[in-house]
């Protein structure tokens, strides 16, 4: 999602401070989820006219990045498009490629073209990150909005005419005055409070619930896992399930990636692979230790 359409969709709450901290927050998690998602997959062999960061950011945002030898200008490209009439396997015969800034949008025949696919549904991930990212942001905030109230556990009703005394005897509490004094006219006896504290376990289960909220992205991502803080007490059986997950899921979008890779050695004669980036399990590893999401 782009900066125009993002700030579209949340420019009325913008002015909201309540608001707009969900908003940076999700803002947050967009980024950080995108960023880990652009870089799952390693590139080896591209001409050095194809950029690897825009065709992973172009499958992200757009699900399709069209590669072919552009004899305008003499190089090999893999850039934005759209397929169009398609054959009886629902491939496109052409591509329109788009134009940006003093490149040309033009139409590539099939034949002299190789799509690379985001997947087999040819949809893009964004949608995955979109949706775990405000997951994230509601609790973060919901854990925010609790540790407010652990700090302010009452709602007191006192006189008006005696409340600036009362004031004064909860800051010197807060101070830690080994001595309040207060006045005769204070009766303890005339003031009303509520308890509205929060259970201090409710963060803590806010923290685990963020957590597999946490997993649970990363395993459609593909992205190994694991907490490791719990992985000896988990039963092999368990261990299994989840890397079994995480290699289906993985292998959803890097067996799309693989057949355009053999499709443009085959068409171009060159020596093109696609495998998973090691670095993004780290990566991910590394933002979970940040974050403090277990």
């Amino acid at each position: 999602m782009t900066d125009d359409v993002y700030n579209g969709i949340y420019s009325p709450f913008m002015n909201n401070p309540k608001r707009n901290r969900k908003v940076t927050l999700e803002r947050m998690y967009l980024r950080i989820l995108t960023e880990l998602s652009v870089n799952r997959f390693k590139w080896v062999g591209l001409p050095d006219t194809v950029d690897e960061r825009f065709l992973e950011m172009t499958l992200y945002y757009n699900g399709l990045s069209i590669f072919y030898f552009d004899k305008e200008y003499d190089r090999y490209m893999a850039v934005r498009g759209s397929g169009s009439n398609p054959n009886m396997y629902d491939n496109p015969t052409r591509f329109n490629v788009l134009g940006q800034g003093t490149f040309r949008s033009k139409t590539v025949s099939a034949k002299n073209a190789v799509p690379i696919w985001s997947n087999y549904t040819r949809v893009p991930d964004h949608d995955i990150v979109y949706i775990y990212a405000t997951k994230l942001a509601e609790i973060d905030r919901t854990i925010e909005i609790n540790l407010q109230g652990m700090r302010y556990s009452h709602i007191v009703f006192v006189d008006e005419n005696e409340r600036q005394s009362y004031m004064n005897v909860i800051r010197q509490h807060r101070e830690g005055q080994p001595v309040i004094f207060g006045t005769t006219s204070l009766d303890p006896g005339k003031i009303q409070a509520f308890n509205v504290g929060i259970d201090k376990d409710i963060v803590l289960n806010l923290q685990i619930s963020k957590g597999k909220v946490w997993n649970e992205c990363m395993t459609l991502l593909g992205i190994k896992n694991a907490n490791e803080d719990k992985r000896e007490r988990m039963v092999v059986d368990e261990v299994n399930a989840n890397e079994d997950q995480v290699a289906s899921s993985r292998g959803v979008s890097l067996n799309a990636r693989s057949m355009a890779a053999d499709q443009i050695n085959r068409l171009y004669d060159l020596s093109v692979s696609v495998g998973w980036n090691e670095q993004a399990d780290a990566s991910a590893a590394e933002q979970v230790a940040a974050l403090k999401v277990f």
